[in-house]
């Protein structure tokens, strides 16, 4: 019987299998790493290999979301002022299993992978692994029995239930809804967790224009009809009193500018940038890059987070995060764009498209990747693409074929949601028979699961 290895990893290209778990690891009778069953100690003996059952209330907001492996819970999610934080707990439904000597032996293992992350805003933003407490971090060790390195972590049996915390780089305010993902592996059921949900509201955005003060008349001039002489000192001939200066405005907005460019030769272009607030699904207002100089500039709300996408006729569209979170009112940043120019040919891999554990689904993180393809096909009227999926090497054949052409018919079938005319978007599963490596270890092949377009004319 495999002993699975559970452990998060990072989600990232096109899956064939979204999970993180089920790595095999030790039990004699089934495959992966093996080690003695008598006395000898495995490389991950530092933690304990029993635990009691724990799933101690953390506080914060109770749990909700989808999880890709039923035996993962999430208790509670909370909010600090630097960490998104998640309480979890994970149950070992294996049954039991004995070795030679009829002793119970461990049926999983357990941590977490650094690269892990949040996600959310369609995909537009992601947040970084900070920490966890409960289980290890992941860690490679190199198997003496097979001169292999294989993954280590802290053991698990039949029952037991192991509560541990994970923490993330905060959510922006207004951000609610969220994604967490980790694996990449065809063999792993991974601990993907969808639908997450955590009150966050936004802090309203005021923009009130600076006001001009009303000037002083000097003492030499007559005093207005009806306006209140200042008062004086003394019973007569005493100084007059110097009127108090208004405070000067605060400053709620802070300007952002740069110079929109070709990434080969360096020339100025002419662009559009979208922008609006990482929780908005609603573009909050554009401007255009000078067709001299390149330049654009806007003027955007203090302590704010935007995203933006900039687009040009005959170029690749760019995306970036602008965060004014900490940035004071009055100050200047400068954000250059460079762009690159589109060719027939040209075969662009699309990056943060995710689906359902192996189906064809698409997740709501491959949203803003999608659409700014459809952004760049607008742009240019007489683009046509072709769509090509990959998968692994891993598995059948046939199926990785089949699953590689229902998921780019599904990145199709999208595009002509937002108005791309079908006629323009060819598509073409190529399963497992284009793999960029074929040696390696799953993380080093995660780059064969993947969706490319190619350009056919623009």
């Amino acid at each position: 019987m495999k002993q699975p290895y559970f452990i998060l990893l990072m989600l990232t290209g096109l899956n064939s299998a979204c999970m993180v778990g089920s790595y095999p690891t030790g039990n004699p009778s089934g495959g992966g790493q093996q080690y003695p069953s008598s006395g000898q100690q495995s490389p991950d003996d530092t933690y304990p290999n029993r635990y009691p059952n724990t799933n101690p209330s953390s506080g914060g907001q109770p749990g909700r979301g989808r999880t890709a492996d039923p035996g993962v819970t999430v208790n509670s999610i909370r909010l600090t002022r630097d960490y998104t934080i998640l309480n979890l707990t994970y149950t070992d439904q294996n049954k039991p299993s004995y070795d030679r000597n009829g002793r119970q032996v461990s049926t999983g293992t357990i941590g977490f992978d650094p690269t892990g992350y949040l996600v959310a805003a369609n995909g537009a933003r992601t947040f970084a692994f900070v920490k966890v407490e409960g289980i290890p971090v992941k860690k490679e060790q190199l198997n003496p029995a097979t001169g292999k390195k294989v993954l280590v972590g802290r053991n698990t049996f039949p029952g037991d239930q192991i509560a541990f915390t994970l923490y993330f780089e905060r959510l922006d305010k207004g951000l609610e809804n969220f994604d967490l993902f980790e694996c990449v592996n065809d063999q792993y059921i991974c601990w993907n967790i969808y639908n997450l949900h955590v009150d966050n509201p936004a802090d309203q955005v005021v923009y009130t224009p600076p006001t001009t003060p009303t000037p002083v008349p000097p003492r030499s001039s007559p005093a207005p009809k009806n306006q209140k002489l200042p008062q004086v000192s003394g019973e007569s001939g005493g100084e007059m009193e110097t009127p108090k200066a208004k405070p000067a405005p605060v400053a709620t907005v802070v300007t952002v500018s740069g110079v929109v460019s070709d990434a080969k030769n360096k020339r100025p272009v002419t662009a559009t940038i979208d922008y609006q607030l990482s929780a908005s699904k609603q573009v909050l207002d554009s401007v255009q890059s000078f067709a001299s100089t390149g330049i654009y500039r806007m003027s955007l709300a203090k302590g704010q987070v935007y995203t933006y996408v900039a687009s040009a006729r005959g170029y690749q569209s760019a995306s970036g995060v602008l965060d004014l979170s900490k940035v004071a009112g009055g100050q200047k940043l400068t954000r250059d764009i460079a762009l690159t120019p589109l060719a027939v040919g040209d075969k662009i891999t699309l990056k943060n498209i995710y689906f359902e554990m192996s189906k064809s689904d698409l997740l709501s993180a491959s949203f803003a990747e999608l659409d700014k393809l459809a952004a760049m096909m607008q742009d240019n009227p007489n683009m046509t693409i072709r769509l090509e999926g990959h998968t692994d090497i891993i598995g059948d054949h046939d199926k990785n074929g089949q699953l590689s052409r229902d998921r780019v018919i599904a990145c199709q079938r999208y595009l002509a949601q937002k108005g791309i005319d079908l006629a323009r978007v060819q598509a073409v599963g190529y399963g497992d028979t284009r793999p960029i490596l074929t040696k390696g270890t799953d993380e080093e092949r995660k780059v064969n699961r993947r969706v490319e377009f190619v350009i056919l004319a623009i």
